[in-house]
């Protein structure tokens, strides 16, 4: 569902796979996080350690990107609610929430749905 390590691995893991894949995401970009000291530093630019991710992702044919911030999971008729009001329907899910951000594991639990972290 974002495209930090755990979000672009399982889209990158799936490149071969029969499927139709979005990622949905805040940002248009993924940061390479362990490297944030040297941009503190000034030994590195932001640029150099952030990446579009329809650049990451643009040779998978079967993956797109959509900017937004997801607001709502309904496991029990699959569809994943952005803030734009915009309602994606799904057949299978992968929750890459990040590891400062577990609301959207709360909203899976809080309606009886499964439960698979990466």
């Amino acid at each position: 569902m974002r495209g930090g390590f755990g979000g672009l691995s399982a889209a990158q893991a799936l490149k071969s796979a029969p499927v139709d894949l979005t990622l949905i995401d805040r940002n248009n970009y993924h940061l390479f996080q362990p490297l944030l000291y040297q941009v503190a530093t000034g030994s590195l630019s932001a640029g150099e350690i952030a990446a579009p991710l329809c650049s990451v992702l643009s040779r998978q044919k079967n993956a797109r990107v959509l900017l937004g911030t997801v607001l709502d999971i309904d496991p029990l008729s699959k569809h994943v609610l952005v803030a734009d009001g915009a309602s994606f329907e799904y057949d299978w899910l992968i929750v890459a929430a990040g590891s400062h951000d577990s609301r959207a594991l709360y909203c899976l639990r809080a309606n009886g749905g499964n439960i698979h972290c990466l």
